[in-house]
């Protein structure tokens, strides 16, 4: 079996040949050539590990994922949204895998009407594809529908017979190996009212919300000709196995806060603006 330069080989304990009564040169030669093997072992794995012969660290790596989204994210007020991603920046045994759904609608210009749902539970920010769907078209609102059958308000008009769609949203950040992971996000929230607004962050582990993760944050006040704004970054240590997932959700009493994304700047020149940035780090093995 091949053995990747990122791959650390635990030292295991010789076994040791019996022996003899009386001195013995094969024996001698045999017990120095089990020794020598085993120190060997000791020198290539510490060397890894401390840096002997260039190493410091070089050869682990260990999981993680780096994502991004470069799109505006909103919320109806006093709704539960998850925060979504389109980009992926580095990666290595975490990913971000979507929700999912199948479902029969019809749709009538922004209102959908779910008839029926095969698989899968709608969401808020689910991007929608169909026959005669346009592209980049939302789920933006919940009407009578909230997850199964009913209405929805979509972010395009347009009419549509009924027929078979399917929605998707990329905002499972999943790991392959079991472990504690730090998870470090940040958003870009932006204010486009007179008042301050309340945001608050939240972790979801599985689909279930985490007790105690809940960040509230207040979005300053539009200014002059200036909206106002906020950068609100934090972190969670989460404990998951394999292919698990959490996922980031958000929510504002008042629709004039959400999360936003800018272009490429200038006067300076400088680069475009994710409205959500989030990195997912091994930290250690499981107790």
């Amino acid at each position: 079996m091949a053995i990747s330069p990122n791959t650390l080989i635990p030292p295991k304990s010789p076994s040791l040949p019996v022996g003899p009564t009386e001195y013995d040169q094969r024996y001698q030669d045999q017990l120095l050539n089990v020794l020598r093997l085993y120190f060997n072992t000791l020198d290539n794995t510490f060397g890894s590990l401390l840096g002997v012969g260039g190493g410091g660290g070089k050869f682990i790596r260990s999981p993680y994922g780096s994502f991004q989204d470069t799109t505006v994210q909103t919320a109806p007020a006093n709704t539960a949204q998850v925060m979504r991603f389109d980009t992926t920046d580095l990666t290595n045994d975490v990913s971000v895998v979507s929700h999912t759904v199948a479902f029969t609608a019809s749709r009538a210009l922004t209102t959908l009407t779910v008839s029926a749902v095969s698989s899968g539970t709608i969401y808020l920010g689910m991007t929608i594809t169909g026959a005669g769907v346009p592209s980049g078209t939302l789920i933006t609102a919940f009407g009578t529908g909230t997850g199964t059958t009913g209405t929805y308000t979509v972010s395009t008009s347009g009419t549509i017979s009924s027929e078979a769609m399917t929605g998707s949203v990329a905002s499972k950040i999943t790991v392959a190996q079991a472990g504690i992971y730090n998870l470090q996000w940040s958003g870009q929230f932006l204010n486009t009212a007179a008042a301050i607004h309340e945001v608050s962050v939240w972790l979801r582990l599985n689909g279930v919300d985490v007790a105690g993760s809940t960040g509230r944050v207040s979005i300053n006040s539009k200014h002059g000709a200036f909206d106002g704004g906020a950068l609100p970054a934090w972190n969670y240590f989460v404990q998951l196995q394999a292919n698990e997932y959490v996922e980031l959700w958000w929510s504002t009493p008042d629709t004039a806060a959400y999360l936003t994304s800018y272009v490429a700047g200038t006067s300076p020149t400088r680069p475009t603006t994710a409205s959500v940035i989030a990195t997912l780090s091994f930290v250690s093995a499981l107790p």
